[in-house]
């Protein structure tokens, strides 16, 4: 008996050191040329920008108002793939693979940063010859837009968040933060795989499933060669800076939709979002059933909130954040009083 388990036990060894050679050499990475082969569409695009190889689609009629779509991480253009044909019957819609994202090649710079994805959004629209459009926003791809907003007031004529990252974090609210052993991390540091992606995802939809092939599409496009080495510089480079300052210089009226049910980004960030909109009139619109991906989840609700807002339908709904100084609230409560006193 004992022979049998030590044999058993050095088995199971010499399986693990197999395993981390494998992953260590990356054998269960995709080649780029696959990964374009089994994703590229008759939709697909390819511009060099920046000095970046980018992936995009751009569709719908071309004499219309242009919207423009920007991705989370992890994701590609193609998580836009439900709510997209829903925009283009009103809207030209262009969608993007970040840099190192989907189909889009990596930076031969290493400049890995929000500062860069804003760089790529705003070249791309000027070399596709759309010198104002709508911006829409989520998760990572929220300061990206609110951001370039901010900087290009001129350029966005309204701005859409849904479920956005960009605010302050702390060790604990941080949604990256370490929540496996040293080793599980340490795998999947070298290979995310696609039990991973299903656990990852599953916990980001509510009312369904997350459909299978985009759980596939997320693995494969996530296991690309040196696609992880890149992703974990990026988000050393994601840094919030001041939310509340960049928010503040928004001018262009503002959608904010969230999931309440969302376990990435509590919906209560939208309502700090709006506040801190106090040049900018803003709505927020919370789902009650859905999660961090609401716009797969269910798209004809969110297309349509989206269109009527583009459309200018919920400008009445509208509302701008006031900042009243503490003297001139002093001066009003005593005028009230004095008003009061009796004569």
């Amino acid at each position: 008996m004992a022979r049998v388990i030590f044999g058993l036990v050095g088995v199971l060894v010499i399986g693990a050191a197999i395993y981390a050679g494998l992953l260590e050499i990356g054998a269960f990475d995709i080649s780029r040329a696959d990964l374009e082969a089994k994703y590229t569409t008759p939709d697909s695009k390819f511009a060099e920008v920046d000095g970046v190889r980018i992936h995009y689609m751009d569709q719908g009629p071309r004499d219309a108002e242009a919207l423009v779509l920007v991705h989370a991480s992890y994701m590609s253009l193609r998580s836009f793939d439900a709510i997209a044909p829903l925009l283009a019957k009103n809207f030209r819609v262009v969608r993007f693979d970040l840099p190192n994202a989907g189909l889009s090649g990596p930076d031969p710079q290493n400049r890995y940063s929000i500062e860069l994805n804003m760089e790529v959004l705003d070249q791309l629209t000027r070399d596709l010859g759309i010198d104002k459009f709508a911006l829409f926003g989520t998760s990572s791809g929220g300061p990206v837009a609110f951001r370039y907003a901010a900087e290009h007031p001129d350029r966005v004529t309204r701005l859409i968040l849904i479920n956005s990252a960009g605010m302050p974090r702390t060790a604990a609210t941080n949604p990256n933060r370490q929540r496996v052993s040293d080793l599980q991390l340490w795998i999947n540091r070298r290979h995310e795989s696609m039990a991973y992606w299903t656990e990852g995802l599953s916990t980001n939809f509510t009312s369904m499933a997350p459909p299978h092939d985009l759980i596939e599409m997320v693995y494969d496009m996530n296991r690309i060669e040196g696609h992880r080495d890149v992703a974990a510089a990026f988000m050393r480079n994601f840094k919030t800076g001041d939310p509340q300052e960049m928010l503040g210089r928004v001018t262009m009226p503002t959608l904010i939709g969230w999931g309440i049910k969302n376990p990435t980004v509590m919906h209560l960030e939208a309502d700090v979002m709006s506040l801190w909109l106090t040049s900018a009139p803003s709505k927020v619109i919370k789902y009650p059933d859905v999660a961090h991906y609401l716009y797969i989840e269910i798209p004809d609700k969110v297309a349509a909130d989206m269109t009527a807002f583009l459309k200018g339908e919920m400008d009445g709904e509208l509302r701008v954040t006031k900042r009243v100084p503490m003297a001139d609230i002093a001066a009003v409560d005593a005028l009230e009083s004095s008003e009061s006193a009796p004569q």
